[in-house]
């Protein structure tokens, strides 16, 4: 009703002129609105992402950002088969297609190897409490070594190959580990059977 009142007694040229403008103004806000939104979310638009991996970060970075990609650095690990500062991984995954601006998540390789103060378990803890924090350290361990004379499985000693290690020094985490038991004692049965068998052996070979 308070409409059609609005526009009872207004004619002429003047005012249904306004009228259509005001209307081309609504639809024009409407339609540039929309383009605007396109615009800033990128609607339509595709970009391949190429493969970064193995390359330096400094050439990732600039291929990455010629793409229309932003680049950002998430994490380190270490790979001794690639260069120090290489790239390890890439997120999206080299061919993925995505949206200028989007981020790419790169794993640098770090520059030499990662290295942890070895834990204080030589003479003060068992096989298996050695193996619990050598394995939270992120170690690989070889099979271990047992030494008869000592306590059953009570850790006498850690090498790294040749090396002997001690509590509190550096070491490196990307060389296996190999830990040293104790085989419990020798008791005289087995001496006097070892002893028997070297006996039959020496026989053997004389016969």
């Amino acid at each position: 009703m308070g409409l059609k009142r609005y526009f009872s007694g207004k004619s002429g040229a003047w005012f249904w002129g306004n009228i259509a403008m005001m209307i081309v103004v609504f639809f024009g806000a409407i339609f540039g609105l929309f383009g605007l939104l396109g615009e800033f979310t990128h609607n339509g638009e595709k970009i391949e992402v190429p493969s970064v991996i193995g390359s330096s970060v400094e050439i990732a970075e600039r291929t990455l950002e010629n793409s229309k990609l932003r680049v950002v650095i998430s994490d380190s690990m270490f790979n001794a088969k690639l260069p120090a500062g290489a790239v390890i991984e890439q997120t999206p995954r080299a061919g993925n297609f995505v949206k200028s601006g989007r981020r790419v998540y790169l794993i640098i390789n770090m520059r030499g190897e990662p290295m942890v103060k070895f834990p204080d378990i030589i003479n003060n803890s068992s096989l298996r409490e050695a193996e619990a924090q050598l394995t939270f350290l992120n170690f690989s361990l070889t099979p271990p070594e047992r030494v008869y004379g000592q306590p059953r499985d009570f850790v006498v000693g850690v090498r790294q190959g040749l090396r002997n290690l001690h509590a509190g020094e550096m070491v490196s985490r990307e060389r296996a580990l190999t830990i040293v038991v104790g085989a419990g004692e020798l008791d005289s049965t087995e001496i006097v059977e070892d002893s028997l068998l070297d006996s039959s052996k020496e026989v053997e070979l004389d016969f």
